[in-house]
């Protein structure tokens, strides 16, 4: 982890996150609103990487925040190498 993180530091390359979780739709303003989610279960995303990825995984464990009706839920992750 101590490698990744160095090289982050070093390239200053820290993209913006993807939130598959939340729906933080943006208002006509410009401002940030957080409405119920649209996630279900059963439902997927399938990411390939074609490099070396460092992948930080969240499934909205804030317990303050409405998403999920302030009930966090377990993810499963799966991880394929290449082959």
């Amino acid at each position: 982890m101590a490698f990744y993180t160095n090289a982050l530091r070093r390239s200053g390359d820290l993209p913006s996150n993807i939130n598959f979780f939340m729906n933080v739709p943006v208002t006509p303003e410009g401002g940030l609103q957080f409405a119920d989610g649209i996630s279900a279960p059963g439902r997927y995303v399938q990411l390939r990487a074609q490099m070396d990825v460092l992948v930080l995984i969240s499934n909205c464990p804030q317990l303050n925040n409405p998403c999920n009706a302030y009930n966090p839920t377990p993810i499963q992750i799966q991880i394929w190498e290449a082959g």
